[in-house]
């Protein structure tokens, strides 16, 4: 993004004539009337860029903008060169809403993040005007959590800061929006149209140089005034960029040169821009492959995606040799992480990766890649399929004796077999993780459970649950806790909350799960933690529900299901499906409960989970038992012995038998 301002800086010449231009006058000037009446809307504008300095004046100039505060955002097909990135301009640029000297108006701005966002919305806008921190938890998330705070506080600081003030944004070059503009540019698009807003997209009708930017939502409304007398006008930023037409690579060359020499982080994108124009593809490809790793690691995903295409199509250009090769590979592994998880393009990005190392017989690559689809696989509830694939990576990591990917691999490799019910071998495969992680020092793991020594430990405390070891399992989730509060990492807290609460569970020690529970909800919801959620929301509820609170644990359960289906996250559906019919059973509602215990068995069968289908026969079973089928509820129950008994679960195995006891009784 270019520097925004908050006024226009002059007056850009009279407006021209034509009947196109007055309308659009027209149109804007409606939106704002609803917009001091708090309806707001998007309006999406094409037109040249000198008829937009005109149009943005002569609305400066208008008395229905008189109440407005305006905000120009214009964007910028390449970073600038030392200035602030992105949401920080967005930050500076509202310092003019709030009213005060600077230090004041910073935290006025922060308060009303705060006010609309939460804590940690209000935190991160905090840090982007260069406040100091005030929230610990702030300090204990990982990157794209803070990415995903940022955009909300500002949007949530926007939409407070309004009430006071109607507000016109104006988004110059739309099309050249990037990096997380474009997630806060959506967040305002989708709640405008209840606030004192209105967004004035601008695009030029001169052809962009790539694809992507913001496009405005479906209900925009849309304008296009007419194109000059003798066709678009040229590309008025890039000719800025390089002071000459796109057809000579010989000022992109001596550009270049310059940026060689320069040591600001943003010459890597205008490099990544320029190496192409001047026809040197090795520069481009190493220049697009370096801007794609730091996109990555700011959290833009969808700008390193494009910076690794770029790359790839440098590499197209480029002699076939082993090493591009190699290089080939890393882009496509590298595109498969930037994809969002439930989207098929990670999967045949990682494929596509994986069929090149193993034609190239690397092996260091193959387990890499082999490592990203099992994580994949398990996203997307293949178990099975994400077990063996990371039973393949792991040989190849011992064999060349990489100690942390094997210790990434097995806690992957154990979380999976957990959630499969194979928990004596899940609690082996974790017993290895724990005492290769201590050996090398292994702490950190990528993603939001960024802790190994909590991973490990929380998720052998579900195994040790299962397998009939309760002082144990509390013991080791305890462990977990204190760990990940002594590291301050948040997620990590959370599901440390959560294995301590659900082992407590497991154990039938209802009251103990509860405090736990609440600390994970708390932690989850304060920080986003969608992947977690859903299973966090249902353990509390049970745990209420088993300690009298009927009404409020079922609407949590009834919550969790539906959240869980929302988002997708099928690999925990069986068992808050299990909670639900327990719960529904102790309310009197055997009929409920019967039809939620079938519904967990068939989803857990279908997903290979095979601890979630034996308590879901054994709460089956009940549910038949409370409706007077004793002869069905025997045989659910029997199906439920017969999978304790081969997974070890001694637990469900014990219940079992009493309620065997019981049906035999009657």
């Amino acid at each position: 993004m270019a520097h925004p301002w908050s006024v226009a800086r002059d007056d850009a010449g009279p407006p021209p004539d034509g009947a196109a231009f007055r309308r659009a006058l027209v149109d804007i000037a409606d939106a704002l009337h609803r917009a001091e009446e708090g309806i707001g809307s998007v309006l999406s504008l094409t037109a040249a860029e000198g008829d937009v300095d005109r149009l943005i004046a002569a609305l400066l100039h208008s008395p229905v903008s008189a109440g407005f505060s305006i905000l120009r955002w214009p964007q910028s097909l390449l970073p600038p060169l030392d200035g602030p990135d992105d949401l920080e301009a967005v930050a500076l640029s509202l310092l003019p809403l709030a009213d005060g000297p600077p230090d004041r108006a910073r935290r006025d701005i922060a308060l009303a993040a705060e006010r609309g966002g939460g804590d940690l919305a209000g935190e991160a806008v905090r840090g982007l005007l260069g406040l100091p921190s005030l929230q610990p938890l702030w300090l204990g998330l990982d990157g794209a959590q803070r990415a995903e705070f940022q955009v909300e506080g500002l949007a949530a600081a926007l939409l407070d800061l309004c009430y006071e003030r109607p507000v016109l944004i104006v988004v110059e070059n739309a099309q050249w929006a990037r990096g997380l503009t474009v997630p806060l540019l959506n967040a305002l698009g989708n709640t405008v149209e209840d606030a004192r807003l209105c967004l004035l997209a601008i695009r030029y009708p001169a052809p962009c140089e790539r694809p992507g930017g913001w496009t405005p939502p479906g209900t925009a409304r849309r304008m296009v005034l007419p194109e000059p007398d003798g066709g678009p006008e040229p590309d008025g930023v890039t000719a800025d960029l390089v002071g000459t037409g796109m057809d000579d690579p010989t000022p992109h060359a001596v550009l270049l040169d310059a940026l060689r020499r320069d040591r600001r982080p943003e010459r890597i994108e205008w490099m990544a821009h320029h190496a192409p124009l001047a026809g040197d593809w090795a520069l481009a490809c190493a220049c697009a492959r370096h801007a794609g790793r730091r996109a990555e690691v700011d959290c833009r995903p969808a700008d390193a995606a494009r910076h690794y295409r770029d790359a790839l199509a440098a590499l197209d250009r480029l002699p076939k040799t082993r090493r591009h090769a190699q290089r080939r590979i890393d882009l496509w592994t590298a595109l498969a992480r930037t994809h969002p998880t439930p989207d098929g393009g990670a999967m045949k990005a990682a494929e596509k990766a994986r069929a090149l190392a193993e034609d190239l017989g690397d092996r260091l690559r193959v387990a890499r890649t082999l490592s990203l689809l099992a994580a994949l696989r398990w996203a997307g509830g293949d178990l099975p399929a994400a077990r063996r694939t990371g039973m393949q990576a792991l040989r190849i990591w011992r064999q060349t004796h990489n100690h942390d990917q094997q210790v990434q691999t097995l806690i992957r490799l154990g979380r999976g077999l957990t959630e499969e019910g194979r928990f004596r071998r899940a609690d082996t495969v974790l017993r290895a993780a724990a005492e290769l992680a201590s050996q090398r020092g292994t702490r950190r793991l990528h993603g939001p459970m960024a802790l190994a020594p909590v991973c490990i430990a929380a998720h052998r405390a579900r195994c040790r649950a299962e397998l009939g070891e309760p002082e144990e399992a509390l013991r080791l989730a305890r462990a977990a806790l204190a760990q990940a509060e002594d590291d301050g990492h948040a997620a990590s807290r959370a599901l440390a909350c959560l294995h301590l609460g659900w082992a407590a569970l497991t154990g039938q020690r209802y009251a103990v799960a509860v405090e736990p529970l609440k600390r994970a909800v708390a932690i989850t919801e304060t920080i986003r933690l969608h992947a977690c959620q859903p299973l966090v929301l249902g353990a509390l509820g049970y745990a209420l529900v088993r300690n009298g609170a009927l009404n409020d644990g079922a609407s949590l359960l009834l919550g969790s299901r539906e959240h869980a289906r929302m988002l997708g996250i099928r690999r925990h559906e069986p068992q808050i499906l299990i909670w639900i019919a327990e719960a529904a059973l102790l309310s009197g509602q055997p009929e409920d409960a019967v039809r939620n215990a079938r519904d967990a068995a068939e989803k857990a069968a279908a997903a290979g989970q095979s601890g979630d289908m034996a308590w879901a026969q054994l709460a089956l079973a009940r549910g038949l038992a409370a409706q007077g089928d004793a002869a069905a509820a025997r045989q659910a129950m029997e199906a439920a012995a017969r999978i304790a008994a081969q997974r070890s679960m001694a637990p469900l195995l014990a219940q079992c038998t009493d309620f065997r006891r019981a049906v035999t009784s009657v």
